[in-house]
């Protein structure tokens, strides 16, 4: 076999393969780089047998100079041929003589002698004295080992360190006599010192652009930050905002395209250095962070978190790479208690191909996290290979149609960071705090009052603002939903928060899908999903014929108790297509089955033309109270009345609005009262327990209201007893009607207080008993309703003089009559292949001998059936052509949409 055969078996893990970026720059493929050749075993046990081995670039320090990497029975050695690979980057990158090369050099502990041996030993020259670099290798996917190379540079005395799996590295340096706390961003050459590295000058055109930027993060955290006492997060967006200013002004403005972010051999230098970048970076997108804001890290820590950052190329970079990291960063709990997930980016495009967004629509997503449909949406109508063609698309495009709102801070920032990366500077992100489903939150913030300035400069709300209201528009919040609940775009793609409840009423009673948890909650507290009202805010974000694209939890499909969304959504807009996602998608945040809701909604004259359809069909509409009261009337004399005799519309909404009988059985499992008897009796138990509770609160009832009737009479008791005793004196009295009113004074001041003193007591109880006449008075009729709503007889009853049910069912009934007259087509699909593992890792494509499949860029496939990228929307124009086998869910829905001429995928 030859040497790429044999790579391919002992790397066969395709993302094993893919992450050997460490040995990318060095300008042959890895298997011309390295030799492996057979042998086959002549003596001994393993006598037939054929092993494989790699000739070393220098001898071991044992004398041996070729090791053994594979053999028949699968066992590799993936860890030596990333040493050998090291050997040659150092021999031939960094200039090293083999002489000053030394591998499993074993490290001396004072008088020990370690029985583990360093990897590779780089010394100053060839006689081997004084060692410069130590090098431990492991496999890929390892991740341990930093500690011990610690352990070794202590012992050995060499100033740089480096731990490389082959994808990650890290490289330590000790400026004597510290610690190994600082980093360097690359190794010194052959007659290099670390300041030098330190000092070079560098350009754009040094900058790594293959990197694992989530790994950087992770080394950070291991190396500095987790100790630091700051919060790692927003440090960290600190430097990257700091290196994507840099990275900016070095390709617009500096001579050579010079980059500034580097650290120095001086941590004071340094600091100065990135925290000015920083704070230009404020200035240039003002908003993000605090005023006057400065990086909070001590000058010894940001010495060390510089140097695996100034290496890389932010600007650019793969997005998705970006995206782990970022969402690496967020603490899993705060996801999973907010329900907010980074998007992947298969289901993204999938959402943007089948909505295909024009250079001139605006488009927004009201809960825009990472900002992902933004930069897919970008990409689509804008590709930008070059620095000029990201200039136009920032200026000409994405500075004036791309809108997104978060209302998480963190989000905010990553949203912002990422499509800075992707080479918009002027982007329209706004947040924190402010919410898409509260746009009072708008005037609390400075970002929400420039959100509200330039949806009325770029003429996005739908109400004119009247003359008197101008001066106030954006400073009286009274205002708010008056001129910013409906807007005006054209597409809203939007992936919102799954977990979370609204339970302010004042929210509440905006929104037409917020009055059933008003309504169901009675005089308690009213709540609702968010994602519930985030599809009435999308609709209403829209203008006229504007379409979206909207992820959800399955249960908002095909909950039987939500059909009121269902309904709403139907009434206000044209379904275009459902997508099931495949239902490890958002793992491993959320196990949660999702499909995506493509919408387009009504214009006016749409709207115009089904109300004529409605008026034409109400007519015919069933006479549902006349048919309940016949059901009643029939089986009046029965304890209830079975489903099956029931109406199957009038029955479906029973269930929604009251649910099933609770502790129902079924009828073979319950002895019944007699033969005839078809009701449960554990039921009539029920019927007869409530009864007898709402017999006992009326007894309740009256002995409150027959307490306060005595408390009345108390009074008049002790006025009467007093006054017979005034009568008595009165009429035997024999003195004067002065002396008589002397005697009687204090028995009238007596009274007088008594009588204050007992009124005193009796409004204390009179408090408590009329509470507790109210409290019987609301309970009464409380308890009869969920008596009623034990049968499906008072449920009829309850449905009957309920005009907002009676109203729904009419309207059920008129919607599906409309809709047999309208009888458009609606693309449905479910995805069979997610993208991603049981473990939530991403699943790549691999070919006939498990290599992995590439994209031209060097990106892995991921094995997915939502959209076909090697298809562009050139291609797309012409989808009737492509082959059934090259269309994925999303180039089947453009098909779909051309057949039936959809007015956003017109064939050119």
């Amino acid at each position: 076999m030859i040497t790429k055969e044999i790579m391919d078996k002992i790397f066969k893990d395709p993302t094993t393969k893919y992450e050997l970026i460490e040995f990318d720059n060095l300008g042959k493929p890895l298997h011309q780089i390295i030799e492996i050749y057979p042998k086959t075993a002549s003596t001994g046990r393993d006598a037939g047998k054929t092993k494989y081995f790699m000739k070393s670039f220098v001898p071991f320090s044992s004398g041996k100079e070729e090791v053994q990497v594979f053999d028949e029975t699968g066992k590799s050695n993936p860890e030596e041929i990333v040493r050998q690979l090291w050997v040659y980057k150092l021999l031939n990158h960094y200039e090293y003589k083999p002489e000053e090369l030394e591998l499993e050099k074993s490290v001396h502990f004072g008088t020990e002698v370690n029985t583990k041996a360093a990897d590779i030993v780089v010394y100053t020259d060839a006689t081997k004295q004084t060692p410069k670099i130590i090098i431990e290798v492991k496999k890929p996917k390892r991740k341990d080992g930093i500690e011990q190379l610690k352990s070794y540079l202590n012992a050995e005395g060499s100033p740089v360190g480096v731990w490389s799996n082959g994808s990650d590295s890290i490289i330590l340096f000790r400026p004597y006599p510290a610690n190994f706390d600082d980093t360097l961003t690359d190794l010194p050459k052959r007659g290099q010192e670390p300041k030098d590295v330190l000092e070079a000058k560098r350009t754009l055109a040094h900058l790594k652009r293959s990197f694992n930027f989530k790994k950087i993060v992770q080394d950070l955290e291991e190396l500095v930050l987790a100790d630091s006492g700051k919060d790692e997060f927003n440090e960290i967006f600190k430097l990257i905002f700091a290196k994507i200013w840099d990275e900016k002004e070095a390709e617009e403005n500096r001579p050579n395209q010079e980059v500034e972010f580097h650290k120095a051999l001086d941590p004071e230098i340094t600091y100065d250095r990135i925290n000015k970048l920083f704070r230009k970076a404020c200035e240039e997108w003002p908003g993000i962070f605090k005023e006057n804001e400065d990086i909070e890290l001590t000058k010894r820590h940001l010495q060390v978190c510089v140097g695996p950052i100034e290496g890389v190329r932010l600007m650019g970079s793969n997005l998705r790479i970006m995206d782990d990291a970022f969402e690496y960063l967020l603490p899993s709990e705060a996801k999973k208690k907010k329900g907010q997930f980074f998007t992947p980016r298969h289901v993204i495009e999938m959402c943007v191909r089948m909505l295909n967004p024009k250079r001139t629509e605006y488009v927004m997503d009201p809960s825009c996290g990472s900002a992902g449909f933004l930069l897919h949406a970008m990409e689509w109508c804008y590709p930008a290979t070059s620095a000029d063609d990201r200039e136009l698309r920032k200026h000409r495009y994405a500075g004036k149609y791309l809108w997104g709102i978060d209302f998480e801070e963190r989000a905010a920032k990553t949203s912002r960071a990422l499509m800075l990366i992707a080479g918009d500077g002027h982007t329209n992100i706004f947040g924190p705090d402010v919410s898409s489903l509260e746009p009072r939150s708008w005037y609390e913030t400075s970002s929400g009052q420039h959100l509200m300035q330039k949806l009325i400069s770029s003429k996005l709300i739908k109400n004119k603002i009247a003359k008197e209201d101008e001066a106030n528009v954006i400073k009286d919040d009274d205002l708010a939903w008056k001129y910013f609940d409906e807007l005006k775009f054209d597409i809203i793609l939007a992936n919102p928060p799954f977990a979370g409840e609204i339970k302010d009423k004042k929210t509440l009673v905006q929104y037409e899908l917020g009055k059933p948890a008003l309504k169901r909650a009675k005089d308690k507290a009213a709540k609702e999903e968010r994602d519930v009202l985030f599809i009435e805010r999308i609709l209403k974000f829209l203008k006229p014929g504007g379409r979206a694209a909207i992820v959800l939890p399955q249960g908002k499909f095909n909950n039987s108790s939500l059909a009121f969304i269902r309904e709403w959504i139907l009434r206000k807009a044209r379904l275009l297509a459902v997508v099931g996602l495949h239902p490890n998608s958002f793992k491993p945040h959320t196990g949660t089955k999702t499909s995506v809701l493509f919408i387009q909604k009504y214009t006016d004259s749409q709207l115009s033309d089904i109300q004529n359809i409605k008026q034409q069909v109400a007519a015919a509409c069933p006479d549902y109270e006349a048919q309940i009261q016949t059901l009643l009337t029939t089986f009046d004399s029965e304890v209830d009345i079975q489903e099956e005799n029931i109406p199957e519309e009038i029955a479906e909404l029973l269930f929604e609005a009251f649910g099933e009988i609770e502790n129902e059985v079924a009828d073979e499992e319950v002895e019944s009262t007699d033969a005839d008897d078809e009701t449960p009796k554990d039921l009539e138990d029920l019927i007869a327990q409530a009864e007898d509770k709402i017999s006992d609160l009326r007894r309740e009832l009256l002995g409150e209201k027959q307490k306060l009737e005595n408390l009345d009479s108390d009074v008049e008791a002790l006025e009467m007893t007093v006054q017979q005793e005034i009568d008595v004196i009165s009429a035997n009295w024999s003195g004067t009607k002065k002396d008589l009113n002397a005697e009687l004074k204090p028995l009238k001041d007596k009274l007088k207080a008594d009588k204050k003193a007992l009124k005193d007591s009796q409004k204390e109880k009179s408090k408590k008993i009329k509470a507790a006449i109210r409290s019987l008075e609301n309970a009464i009729p409380e308890a009869e309703f969920e008596l009623k709503k034990l049968t499906n007889k008072g449920k009829l009853e309850l449905l009957l003089n309920d005009d907002e049910l009676l109203g729904t069912l009419k309207e059920r009934w008129i919607d599906a009559e409309v809709a047999k007259k309208l009888d458009y087509p609606i693309f449905m699909a479910v995805s069979e292949r997610g993208g991603k593992n049981n473990s939530g890792d991403y699943d790549y494509l691999t070919d006939d001998d498990g290599n992995l499949i590439e994209f031209e860029d060097g990106q892995p496939v991921i094995n997915q059936d939502l959209v076909n990228f090697d298809l562009s929307a050139s291609d797309l124009n012409d989808v009737i052509s492509i082959p059934e086998e090259q269309l994925c869910i999303a180039e089947a829905f453009v098909r779909f949409a051309q057949k039936h001429k959809f007015d956003f995928w017109e064939v050119k």
